[in-house]
């Protein structure tokens, strides 16, 4: 199993516009070959959000991050949008 979590530092003012945009997430991915899980999580304070997705393995997520349905769900994103963006990836060792 392979995990994504985008962690996103996001203005207050920006905040209703992400949470508009990713709000649909988890059914747009949910015919991705080696999707598990989609969450998309919301600060109760602060501003750090977490765009967390499930994978069956590594391929599969680098396999998306290559794919033409990748490049249309990420078209239009704004060059300057005040997020930072911090990527990490992790290889599941253990789960209940």
């Amino acid at each position: 199993m392979y995990v994504s979590m985008n962690r996103l530092t996001v203005p207050a003012d920006y905040q209703s516009h992400l949470e508009r945009a990713f709000g649909n997430g988890g059914e747009r991915m949910k015919e991705v070959p080696g999707f598990l899980e989609f969450l998309f999580l919301a600060p109760t304070e602060g501003d750090e959000y977490i765009v967390f997705t499930k994978w069956t393995d590594e391929e599969s997520f680098k396999n998306w991050t290559e794919s033409e349905a990748f490049k249309r769900a990420h078209t239009g994103t704004n060059p300057n949008s005040p997020v930072k963006s911090d990527l990490r990836n992790y290889a599941v060792k253990a789960h209940s």
